[in-house]
């Protein structure tokens, strides 16, 4: 059975080459879990992630859709959702108009989280690290459950 380890974190950590933090916690946590691919949801290339499967020749998929791939999957971008949430409620403040862009943005979540599912299950290794936002760990974690992979959160949010 495959096991997906999940590390939660913030979008701007998985970019910033700076600091040596996040990718050192990487590093020991591909040792940990003696990890051979890594996944993560970015919509770059240049991230730390990245930079670590070249050093150490390991598998690496970007599992989030980019804008094209979006597009093609009829998945709306979060300006999108706005956009016709402004259009249906002529404004964006009120709670009917902030319920059902939250309602609209959760949708969105769980179709990309789809796709990253299916992304995962394409790659070769048995134990892929995935690296994605805080806020998909739970969601993410219950629909890789259920789709039998094992499955450990080493971090909910890494800051």
């Amino acid at each position: 059975m495959t096991e997906v380890v999940l590390v939660g974190t913030l979008h701007s950590k998985q970019r910033d080459k700076e600091t040596t933090n996040f990718s050192n916690y990487i590093k020991e946590t591909i040792t940990k879990y003696d990890i051979d691919a890594l996944a993560e949801e970015i919509d770059i290339h240049d991230s730390v992630v990245f930079d670590i499967s070249n050093e150490l020749n390991i598998e690496y998929k970007i599992i989030e859709p980019n804008e094209h791939e979006r597009i093609a999957l009829g998945i709306d971008s979060l300006n999108q959702i706005e956009f016709a949430i402004l259009m249906l409620f002529d404004d964006v403040e009120s709670v009917e108009a902030k319920s059902e862009c939250e309602k609209r943005k959760q949708q969105t979540y769980r179709e990309r989280e789809q796709e990253w599912l299916k992304r995962v299950k394409a790659m070769r290794g048995q134990r892929i690290l995935v690296i994605c936002g805080a806020a998909h760990i739970n969601t993410f974690n219950q629909l890789l459950k259920k789709s039998n992979f094992n499955v450990i959160i080493e971090c909910s949010l890494w800051e």
